[in-house]
């Protein structure tokens, strides 16, 4: 992280680097995506889907088993993290099997689940 001595003062009064910042700054495309990610790991039912899919593709009974909940539940949640577009499914049969498809969240969760692992040494 960068301390105050290192980052460039910008004023509307005095030298503006306003255009520079706006380049910098991601697309609305690139924010929404982020804003929907967000959305998606704020919510603690959410997560632990996610977590879950890390290392399996699970049918909507199954997480609705692992996590106690109804299985309406579990597919509302299924639904909106396809709306992300962070999770996809493949059907088998009758089956649908839910699986990680957002390369950045995966990311994420594998450094929040190593994290978690070296506290626990």
């Amino acid at each position: 992280m960068q301390n105050n001595d290192q980052l460039i003062r910008s004023c509307c009064e005095g030298i503006s680097y306003l255009g520079d910042i706006k380049k910098a700054l991601p697309s609305d495309d690139e924010i929404i995506k982020m804003t929907y990610i967000n959305k998606a790991l704020s919510d603690p039912i959410r997560l632990k889907m996610l977590f879950a899919l890390l290392d399996y593709e699970i049918c909507v009974g199954e997480m609705s088993n692992l996590l106690g909940i109804s299985q309406s539940h579990v597919s509302h949640q299924f639904k909106i993290l396809r709306r992300y577009e962070i999770v996809d499914f493949t059907k088998d049969k009758k089956m649908s099997f839910y699986r990680i498809i957002n390369d950045e969240v995966k990311q994420i969760l594998l450094q929040k689940k190593a994290k978690i692992c070296q506290k626990k040494k």
